[in-house]
């Protein structure tokens, strides 16, 4: 099911101002809970969430989650240029950091490999939370890193009046890219009607200091860095503001952008993702026998998710991917305790193909015939310390069928000096695979391909200590455990994207970590502080790790997941001053090593940062310069090689103009402003794809 639904919502969402008569508004946006635990304050939790807010999503200077994020301390941005940013916390990423929408996994491929897009689009949130801690057990499995949940209150859980949106457009000058986003709300009395759109464009970007380029690396105008994206969504909810909510989502994503490489091949990625999402909540009455139950709400969202990996005009990799989840959550209060109980299914159908003649369709052969035995049409490459690694050249893995159950439970209550917090969840994970996508002389021996079944067991626990009115200490423990995905277990085949070959390892098994961390928070008439301190032990950590040899087919660099036990220790500090009423400064830094027990770091480990901020605001009128300092990195892997050092500067001026009820703010923003060449350590294609140089960027908001 495929329609350009983005440029029919795009248009409506546009034109409603002019269409509808806006009534007075009666209720305010929805208040987003972080945790279903419904934390009333900072000090209520020993790792509070950090909250972007709509003002903090409309100053993003990129166009990904990546790009929004990696200004908070501890995250940094897997990039794959422009048009591709996942967040990396503390150091983890993949599977270890789950992509949220509202809750609701955003079922794309992005954990697969960092040159896939996430299906989530910052431009239309409304929010977006990065959550720590036992409120991440609510929202999946493995959430090691944290747990990034964006928030687009297509589905409101409470009624609005009248008609509400806004209208956001910028456009950049390194790109000569623009990115225009509009939503709209009209309510009357139970109902909501929500639309919105998006359209974005940009053509290749250009480096940093051209002449600084290093030998090797690309510099100037980066080819096949262009990017194109747009979608939107329609939505009918009602809710009576008491006794509960519910609503009905459809929405679609369409990206198509270029992977930079030093090869000057043209290859492209184009995802599209088609999603549906039912959502209810009931509230029973205050004086009713079940009247503990506080809410207890009902989630499903499915997704039909395809993109193509083309090489020219030739589709030369073509994914697929089916995927439903259900949530089940029972917020309740029972004496000085309150929490979450829930389950969550969910169920990934995933086949693809590869074919450098070209992929029409996902191949099938159930028709060749097969003795069980591995086929002839491997190649095998022996390593100079002896490994033996086996190649295939063929549809890199099985089709497979991944069904996840968990069942969850968070709970708080008060004690004489805080707030103790208590998490427990148990998930089994099932995975079948089907071979006859690949060619009998491709296939791996009968064996290879059992279902695989794994039973990871996850325990939480956290406490605050509230000092006095402005500070309080908060210590959490964890035992975190994570099942491998499929594509971990089956991969053999190339990644053309990356310029990479993937190497399977069927071996894998759950990766288990205990977790400490303590943090210190100040929050007064001046100043707000926070400072956590780390350490995750983990026992088979799962990493991709580069190998020695090359791949025998395109003579590429050879990657494979890999076990063994891990240390990840770090820092993170943030601190926001007022100096006066006009002025104020802020300053963030953040430290990680990560390294493998036996000795030896692991690869692509963010290098240490700090942002320093000075701020001015008055009459409307708000100003901003920042520097960006990251450290060179030179803890590294085997195979890997260090990245130096680097300075940005940047700074930004906005109006907040008031015509009636209405808010239009003006933003102008210039970034790298010394056009200092710079390249991020963790992105796969640090060679390829240098960060960004000068940018000019204008942008105006709309809110009426």
């Amino acid at each position: 099911m495929r329609f350009p639904l983005y440029h029919t919502l795009l248009g409506l969402t546009l034109s409603g101002p002019f269409l509808l008569h806006a009534e007075d508004d009666t209720a305010q946006l929805d208040k987003v809970v972080v945790s279903d635990s419904e934390q009333s304050g900072i000090f209520d939790s020993a790792q509070p969430a950090t909250v972007l807010s709509a003002e903090d999503i409309q100053g993003n200077s990129g166009d990904t989650l990546g790009t929004l994020l990696e200004r908070l301390p501890g995250v940094s941005n897997a990039s794959f240029g422009p048009g591709v940013g996942r967040p990396v916390v503390r150091g983890m990423s993949g599977s270890r950091v789950k992509i949220l929408q509202n809750g609701s996994d955003s079922s794309d491929l992005s954990a697969m490999s960092s040159d896939h897009a996430t299906m989530t689009e910052a431009s239309v949130a409304e929010q977006v939370e990065v959550i720590h801690g036992p409120a991440a057990l609510i929202y999946g499995d493995g959430s090691i890193g944290g747990v990034v949940n964006l928030i687009d209150n297509r589905i409101h859980e409470q009624p609005r009046q009248g008609v509400h949106g806004q209208v956001n457009a910028r456009v950049s000058s390194n790109d000569s890219g623009y990115n225009l986003s509009a939503l709209m709300d009209a309510g009357k009395g139970d109902w909501t009607l929500h639309l919105d759109g998006f359209d974005r464009s940009s053509e290749n970007y250009r480096s940093g200091d051209e002449a600084s380029t290093p030998a090797g690396s690309n510099g100037g105008d980066i080819a096949n860095s262009d990017s194109q994206g747009k979608g939107g969504a329609l939505a009918l909810s009602w809710a009576d503001g008491e006794r509960g909510f519910a609503g009905i989502s459809l929405s679609t994503l369409d990206y198509d952008y270029g992977v930079p490489n030093t090869d000057g091949e043209d290859y492209r990625v184009k995802p599209q993702q088609t999603r549906l999402d039912v959502k209810g909540g009931w509230r029973p009455a205050a004086d009713s026998a079940l009247n503990w139950i506080e809410e207890w709400r009902l989630e499903l969202s499915h997704n039909d998710y395809q993109h193509d990996e083309t090489d020219g005009d030739l589709v030369v990799g073509l994914f697929d991917q089916q995927s439903s989840e259900l949530s089940s959550r029972l917020r309740h209060s029972f004496g000085r305790w309150s929490g979450t109980l829930g389950i969550q299914v969910k169920q990934q159908e995933l086949a693809l193909c590869h074919n450098h003649a070209g992929c029409d369709s996902i191949p099938s052969y159930p028709q060749l015939s097969w003795d069980g035995s591995m086929g002839t049409n491997f190649t095998s490459v022996t390593a100079d310390d002896g490994t033996v690694y086996v190649f295939a050249h063929d549809t890199p893995m099985p089709e497979t069928t991944s069904t996840d159950i968990g069942v969850f439970m968070v709970e708080q209550r008060d004690w004489s000096q805080g707030v103790i917090e208590l998490g427990a969840r148990l998930d089994q994970r099932t995975i079948e695979s089907d071979p006859s996508v690949i060619r009998p002389a491709a296939r791996q021996s009968e064996d290879y391909y059992d279902d695989k079944t794994f039973t990871p067991l996850t325990l939480s626990a956290s406490a605050t200590w509230v000092v006095n009115d402005a500070q309080r200490f908060g210590l959490s423990l964890a035992r975190v455990q994570r099942a491998p995905d499929a594509q971990s277990l089956f991969w053999n085949g190339d990644h053309h994207a990356t310029f990479a070959f993937q190497l399977d390892n069927p071996d894998l098994g759950i990766e288990t970590a205990i977790t400490t961390e303590l943090n210190w928070m100040l929050v007064d008439s001046a100043n707000e502080v926070k400072v956590s301190l780390y350490h995750y032990h983990f026992n088979d950590y799962i990493y991709n790790n580069l190998q020695s040899v090359t791949d025998p087919f395109h003579d590429e660099a050879v990657y494979r997941h890999e076990q063994a036990d891990a240390r990840f220790s770090g820092a993170e500090f943030s601190w926001a001053h007022q100096l006066t009423d006009s002025w104020s400064t802020d300053v963030n830094s953040d430290y990680v090593r990560a390294r493998l027990a036996q000795g030896g770091d692991l690869p692509r480990t963010p290098p240490a940062s700090m942002r320093l901020g000075v701020n001015w605001q008055q009459n409307g009128w708000q100003a901003r310069a920042e520097t960006q300092a990251v450290a060179s990195q030179k803890r590294i892997a085997d195979n890997e090689t260090a990245t130096g050092d680097y300075m940005l500067l940047n700074a930004s001026v906005q109006y907040l103009q008031f015509i009636g009820a209405q808010e239009v703010n003006w933003r102008l923003a210039l970034n790298n402003i010394t056009d200092e060449y710079a390249t991020n350590h963790v992105s796969y294609l640090k060679y390829a794809a240098p960060l960004a140089g000068r940018n000019i960027q204008a942008g105006v908001n709309w809110r009426f």
